[in-house]
């Protein structure tokens, strides 16, 4: 099982998930968010990166504004993919010409986003859960397209419903549960998440 984490914004929280060896961590860069990390504090990162998978977050942004970030980023464009929680048309998608992970959500044409050939991995948000486990048709293209699939929890915490489920991708966004104060993490209470002992424990048994 992997556990994705979004919404870094520091270079001690970085190097806390590395330890904790996070395969995935996010970089939101959603001008709304309590987790947005200015650009320049992004790039001052990168040199640190060991080997992870690395998503820029993006939501009802303008393909200008995605440009001009992949533009900025230069050469280091290729350590990251973009991640998109909207539900824009997917002509949008497809014309940024960039790998792609996308956020599942009813009221999209889903049926064509999940055929665009630069999307590698599909989020299932758990709000959404009693209308996805039902739509056959959105579990026959991500089969025949393997395309990866990762469950979006609503609080970190709701990981430890899922530890046992060793076939699962979870994400989850950094937030109040792990912060002493307005953007602050705190480092030792989510170095010691109940998750990360039990999914060390079940690779043990493996």
């Amino acid at each position: 099982m992997d556990f994705s984490i979004n919404g870094v914004f520091d270079a001690q929280t970085l190097k806390t998930l590395q330890l904790l060896n996070v395969p995935r961590l996010g970089f939101d860069l959603r001008a709304k968010s309590l987790n947005l990390i200015p650009f320049h504090v992004l790039k001052s990162l990168i040199p640190h990166f060991k080997g992870h998978k690395n998503d820029l977050i993006f939501e009802n942004d303008q393909l200008s504004t995605i440009r001009s970030f992949l533009d900025l980023l230069g050469e280091d464009r290729s350590k990251f993919n973009l991640q998109f929680r909207d539900k824009l048309d997917p002509s949008f998608y497809h014309s940024i010409h960039h790998d792609f992970s996308w956020f599942f959500h009813p009221e999209s044409n889903w049926e064509v986003i999940l055929q665009l050939h630069n999307l590698k991995s599909v989020y299932l948000p758990v709000e959404f859960k009693q209308i996805y486990q039902n739509l056959d048709g959105l579990w026959k293209i991500i089969q025949a397209r393997q395309l990866e699939v990762i469950i979006h929890l609503d609080s970190i915490l709701e990981s430890d419903l899922f530890v046992h489920e060793k076939n699962l991708n979870l994400s989850a966004d950094l937030g109040k549960e792990v912060e002493v104060g307005f953007r602050q993490i705190d480092q030792s209470r989510l170095s010691n998440l109940k998750f990360w002992k039990r999914n060390y424990e079940n690779i043990a048994r493996q």
